[in-house]
């Protein structure tokens, strides 16, 4: 589980090849209270997350709603 100041998505692209994805984690930390936040968003029709796609958590403890957007791969 990412602590608040990781990103909370798992990088699994790879340059040149069939198999990269970039996948939001299902699960991350509460930056307001520290309790678990589970994906709401569903994946896209064709199942692949793209950079600046906007996923959203909610916290099952303080109810806070968290809107993330997935990193892009350049800096």
């Amino acid at each position: 589980m990412p602590l608040p100041d990781e990103t909370p998505f798992e990088d699994r692209r790879h340059p040149g090849s069939d198999t990269s994805r970039l996948e939001p984690e299902p699960q991350i930390v509460c930056v307001d209270c520290g309790g678990r936040c589970f994906l709401l968003t569903h994946p896209p029709e064709d199942g692949r997350w793209e950079p600046g796609d906007v996923v959203a958590y909610r916290c099952e403890d303080c109810l806070d709603r968290w809107d993330l957007v997935l990193p892009d791969d350049e800096p």
